[in-house]
């Protein structure tokens, strides 16, 4: 059964990084593509359902969605098209299978919910120039926190530049699906992996009272074993491992710049933890440069 990628719409035309990330995605690996718009229910509205003309409203926005994602997807296959030879054959129609969908409520909850039917999410969130401007909104947290499937989420504007792929690992199992998942994406993109374990060798505080060797030689093992798993999965992939004396978040966004992707995992969290992503994964999603994936099972937060 094909793959599921669903991104979440607003209808604004600046907003489209997302929807052009999902879609070129779903040409490149043959999937199907669903598009999500919620029509916001506010916290005084009492009404059981939206209104006829709000219905309306949202089938009208999601059409004009739909348009562009084929726009983009046909724009896609022509680059593939142009790619496999001198004299390329006439394009045929991408093939591209989108549907639609609206729902009514609070938009966080509205979008986990819809993510049960989908194995990659897709958000746009504020660029790193309108987070300069002012508040940076931190739905695309919450959702990535809730969601049942992987996240990925693109800044407004992203243009689809850099190169290779990034995975931040730490030796626990959600890096363990973060590199698998980064190395299929640098596999299928024809692109270098390159594995970081961000953070210090030791506390800057407790310099002298920790053994500096032990930790070092443990990073060292984490990264060996990550570099090892993604050679196993993905042969052909060239494959990079770097230690980086920094703050993890800080360290792995910097690492990610010119990149393509930055991919890490979160933890599998129950309960009311679920509302927090985890301290390293919260600080990356504020400052979002490139397209960041959040790997995780599918169906794990649930």
């Amino acid at each position: 059964m094909a793959e599921t990628i669903m991104v979440g719409v607003d209808g604004r035309a600046e907003h489209r990084a997302a929807l052009e990330w999902a879609a070129r995605r779903a040409v490149r690996d043959g999937s199907r593509l669903e598009l999500v718009f919620v029509l916001e229910h506010s916290w005084g509205d009492d009404a059981d359902g939206p209104s006829d003309l709000l219905v309306l409203a949202a089938k009208s926005l999601l059409e004009r969605e739909r348009e562009a994602a084929l726009r983009i997807a046909e724009a896609a296959s022509t680059r593939v098209a142009a790619l496999t030879g001198p004299e390329p054959a006439p394009l045929q129609p991408p093939g591209l299978e989108v549907g639609t969908r609206y729902r009514y409520g609070h938009v966080g909850a509205e979008l986990t919910s819809a993510s049960r039917d989908a194995d990659l999410l897709v958000l746009g969130a504020r660029s790193r120039s309108e987070r300069e401007r002012g508040f940076a909104g931190s739905l695309h947290l919450r959702v990535a926190s809730t969601a049942a499937c992987s996240v990925a989420v693109v800044p407004h504007g992203w243009d689809g530049s850099g190169a290779g792929v990034v995975a931040g690992v730490d030796g626990k199992r959600p890096a363990e699906l973060a590199v698998a998942f980064a190395a299929d994406e640098a596999a299928a993109l024809g692109e270098p992996l390159r594995i970081v374990c961000v953070g210090y060798t030791a506390n800057p505080l407790l310099a002298g009272f920790v053994p500096d060797v032990t930790l070092d030689e443990r990073r060292s093992r984490v990264l060996e074993e990550a570099a090892g798993r993604a050679r196993e999965l993905q042969p052909r992939v060239e494959v990079r491992a770097d230690a980086v004396e920094a703050p993890p978040a800080r360290g792995l966004v910097e690492a990610a710049e010119g990149s393509r992707m930055l991919v890490v995992g979160t933890r599998d969290r129950h309960g009311a933890k679920r509302i927090m992503l985890g301290s390293v994964g919260h600080d990356v999603l504020l400052n979002v440069r490139v397209p960041v994936v959040i790997a995780r099972a599918h169906h794990e937060a649930e």
